[in-house]
């Protein structure tokens, strides 16, 4: 099972420029060495905190994310330590950028998720970039309270036969479906990208004058009525890090 780490950090505004071009030359292509993708990075625009910068970073199993990590089994590796070198100036002069961070782990349902993070060998062609809509793009995090935890299931299908085919046809995006480990049992989390802040409001809900087909409302509608509550919250995409998408 993937996982996707959401980590904030907190940086100076003043900083913050920096601190992406040294995230961008320097920790984004050498996570492309071990294996792991950065997903999404940017600040949050709307229900989160204005003083953090965050990253979504995602990893095949909790086993690659520690070997990722100083001492496992990827960092320690001779060879992929060689590939990662010319990356290492740029890596070390992030950390005193930083005031502090915190990070939250979202499992992943791999079969909706559109990533594929693994662990590589030095021999083994590098993981390509992951998409991105560029600087201005944003992501919403949507978290959904089920009235059961045995809902999750039909939640997933209806989303994925009916809802987000339809939201992709009007250019959104599925980054990661899955669920936060320490939440509760009935809550499902979703990640999707818009190329704009007015497309996920004009793509929220589907309105009549987007004239969705009427199984994607159907669905929309079955699935509301197992929503017991929802949070979410926008993050402002800050790089252009990845593949452009057209």
């Amino acid at each position: 099972m993937a996982i996707l780490v959401q980590r904030e950090f907190t940086v100076a505004l003043d900083d913050r420029a920096r601190f992406e071009e040294l995230s961008r030359i320097g920790v984004w292509p050498s996570m492309l060495r071990y294996g792991s993708l950065m997903v999404g990075y940017g600040f949050w625009a709307f229900s989160g905190p204005g003083d953090v910068v965050v990253t979504h970073s995602v990893y095949r199993d909790m086993d690659h994310w520690l070997g990722t990590r100083i001492g496992g089994a990827l960092e320690a590796d001779p060879a992929i330590r060689a590939q990662a070198a010319e990356f290492a100036e740029a890596k070390a002069a992030r950390p005193p950028l930083i005031a502090h961070s915190r990070a939250r782990m979202v499992e992943l349902d791999d079969h909706v998720s559109n990533l594929d993070p693994k662990p590589r060998t030095a021999e083994e062609p590098l993981a390509e970039a992951p998409m991105n809509y560029g600087r201005g793009s944003v992501i919403s995090e949507l978290c959904y309270e089920l009235t059961d935890a045995g809902q999750r299931v039909a939640f997933e299908r209806l989303s994925h036969e009916h809802i987000w085919p339809w939201l992709e046809t009007q250019g959104a995006r599925l980054i990661a479906f899955g669920r936060d480990p320490l939440g509760p049992a009935q809550q499902v989390v979703t990640f999707f990208a818009f190329r704009s802040l007015e497309d996920w409001y004009r793509l929220s809900r589907p309105s009549a004058n987007l004239h969705p087909p009427p199984e994607a409302t159907d669905a929309w509608n079955e699935r509301h009525r197992m929503i017991a509550s929802q949070s979410g919250r926008l993050l402002r995409v800050a790089t252009d890090w990845g593949v452009p998408t057209e």
